[in-house]
């Protein structure tokens, strides 16, 4: 079907593969390209990837440091709150362009783009989409989550309760400046009240961050691009031990999974890297340090189940899909959006987040050879009658740009805005 969308200015802190938020900018950029869009990457740090080159992006680069860069570029931190850089250069390459046509998509914006470049949009009448990579758009720290207490937030986003609150994964002088940039990005900036269709990578991320939103905003299902193999599924049951992929840090639940496989008599292996993998270490687990794309296909490939403990809400829980892919099931904590990729009982197991007994149990359950293959064989099942790949996921993507140009949103009426 065609789309009414000719042109994509696609928003990102990184010109370059750094994390989640910035491959998903990257792919989408390059799938969207090979579409027949014209396409233009706008970031703040670092020369363009080869692969947004290679693709016919066109990409304009800041150059400018990254937040974690402030000792050196104290500049950083407030241009993290408001670079006018990045407003400047979307106002002036929207300036020859057709607002009737064109999308404006924000994806990473924490670390140096900052969201100034979505209000430039919005000022000029332009429709301007955003991701929800994160919690950002509401919470200062952006996971909803206490790093102190480890557990879940339940405080209003920058509340008086909010803001004194000791949560903050460094130091309590990060968390003073987030709420600064937060009220800033708020008040200032006008975010997220300047945008007014968001992406949702999961429902329990829309879910808690719509409250936060404009009471006219629009959110969006979209899983993120899986690009696999269509490799033949993994043999689960010749498999002996757990998996975890990821970070090694307390919110991802390392300990709990360590000790959780040591009392189930079950090898479990960590392919990650972390402060907490000396802890894990001690709890027998086997810890293989960060592995590139082969490698944690390999280790996918050697897995019996895959073990997601993670104590924050997560906004996807990427790697369960790509265990799925592999026809490996996974057990995943109630509280993560990764659950919602888990049939408990059929594709995987799903158990109450930070209880060491039910994970117990759950990892008992996979020492049943016929029970295990036959979640691997759910698993795998599920995710290849509909894979989520690059042609599908821009297809959906274009339906999305195509219903937010629809809804007429960005009229360019800045009293509107300054009201809200």
């Amino acid at each position: 079907m065609a789309s009414y969308v000719e042109s994509a200015l696609v928003l990102n802190d990184y010109c370059y593969v750094q994390g989640g938020a910035s491959k998903v900018a990257i792919d989408e950029a390059i799938a969207l390209r090979a579409a027949g869009m014209n396409v233009t990457f706008l970031g703040a740090v670092g020369a363009p990837c080869e692969a947004l080159l290679d693709a016919g992006v066109q990409v304009l680069s800041l150059h400018q440091p990254e937040l974690l860069q402030v000792w050196r570029h104290p500049s950083a931190a407030m241009r993290a709150v408001w670079n006018n850089a990045a407003f400047a250069a979307t106002r002036s390459l929207l300036a020859e362009w057709d607002a009737a046509r064109t999308i404006v998509h924000l994806h990473g914006y924490t670390k140096a783009l900052s969201t100034s470049p979505a209000l430039a949009a919005r000022l000029a009448g332009f429709a301007t989409l955003c991701t929800l990579h994160d919690f950002f758009a509401a919470c200062p720290n952006g996971a909803m989550y206490d790093y102190r207490r480890e557990q879940p937030c339940e405080r209003r986003a920058l509340s008086v309760s909010c803001m004194v609150a000791n949560c903050d994964k460094r130091h309590p002088l990060h968390k003073s400046y987030r709420v600064a940039r937060g009220m800033l990005q708020r008040h200032f900036a006008l975010f997220p009240q300047s945008v007014r269709d968001f992406v949702a990578l999961s429902q329990r991320s829309a879910a808690l961050l719509q409250p936060y939103l404009g009471p006219d905003a629009e959110l969006y299902p979209l899983p993120n691009i899986i690009d696999v193999p269509h490799a033949p599924p993994v043999e689960v049951a010749t498999n002996s031990h757990l998996c975890v992929l990821g970070r090694l840090d307390a919110e991802k639940g390392v300990t709990l999974a360590a000790e959780a496989a040591r009392h189930a008599g079950m090898p479990i292996m960590f392919a990650g890297e972390g402060p907490l993998r000396a802890a894990a270490e001690a709890c027998g687990a086997a810890v293989t340090g960060w592995l590139d794309s082969a490698g944690v296909w390999q280790a996918l490939g050697q897995a019996r189940c895959l073990v997601f403990p993670s104590r924050w809400y997560e906004t996807f829980g990427l790697v369960v899909e790509e265990a799925a892919s592999r026809g490996v099931p996974a057990i995943v904590s109630d509280i993560s959006a990764a659950a919602e990729r888990v049939e408990d009982g059929v594709t995987g197991w799903i158990f109450r987040s930070g209880d060491l007994l039910d994970l117990v149990r759950c990892m008992v359950l996979t020492q049943d050879p016929a029970r295990v293959a036959a979640a691997g064989t759910a698993a795998y099942a599920r995710f290849w009658a509909d894979p989520p790949d690059r042609q599908r996921h821009v297809q959906a993507l274009l339906g999305i740009y195509d219903k937010v140009l629809a809804r007429g949103r960005a009229v360019g009426n800045t009293q509107g805005i300054l009201a809200s």
